[in-house]
């Protein structure tokens, strides 16, 4: 007996109401499967991001590699300051058509050994298309982990650019952007 036989069999003995609900589960799963997850892994394409100092780039250290906040390790975008001004890295995404539910998904943290003192602080900032989309400012190891709603982007490409700032001492900011990526559906 095939599946397909087995599941007519089950549903020959089912009631009205049972049926309906059977019905309205597989129209479901049928609106969903049209529905494709997209995403964009900025940590994959950091080769093509422009990675820039808002003044001297002196101090500044961009790269990707394995990052440990508070004894967690996640593959990350390291991103230290440099002595004056902010270390920007920007991407230019490519946005489908119909993209929907768009959210970026990330965490931020000061990588382990950093000696960076608990009254100072690393800002960190979200830029989408030049306008600032989410900021907040850490002293602490521990990842904190976002998911920030993005606003609609149409089929176009947007500019993302991850900042960090030392806020005038870029002492120890040891600054990462810990999986980084933008999800949506198309």
């Amino acid at each position: 007996m095939s599946r397909r036989d087995e599941l007519l069999a089950l549903l020959e003995n089912l009631s009205d109401d049972d049926v309906q609900r059977v019905r309205a589960f597989i129209e479901s799963l049928q609106r969903d499967s049209a529905r494709a997850p997209w995403a964009y892994d900025f940590i994959a394409h950091f080769e093509h991001a422009a990675k820039t100092a808002s003044r001297d780039a002196a101090g500044m250290e961009i790269k990707i590699g394995e990052a440990m906040c508070d004894g967690i390790a996640r593959v990350a975008l390291w991103e230290h300051p440099p002595v004056s001004g902010s270390a920007s890295v920007s991407y230019l995404v490519p946005i489908p058509n119909g993209l929907r539910d768009a959210q970026l998904k990330f965490a931020i943290g000061i990588r382990d050994g950093s000696e960076l003192p608990a009254d100072r602080f690393v800002a960190f900032r979200v830029l989408v298309n030049d306008w600032k989309l989410w900021s907040a400012v850490k002293s602490s190891r521990a990842w904190q982990t976002y998911a920030v709603a993005m606003p609609q982007l149409g089929s176009d490409v947007a500019r993302i650019e991850f900042v960090t700032d030392g806020l005038g001492d870029n002492r120890w900011n040891w600054a990462v952007w810990g999986e980084p990526c933008l999800v949506g559906q198309i």
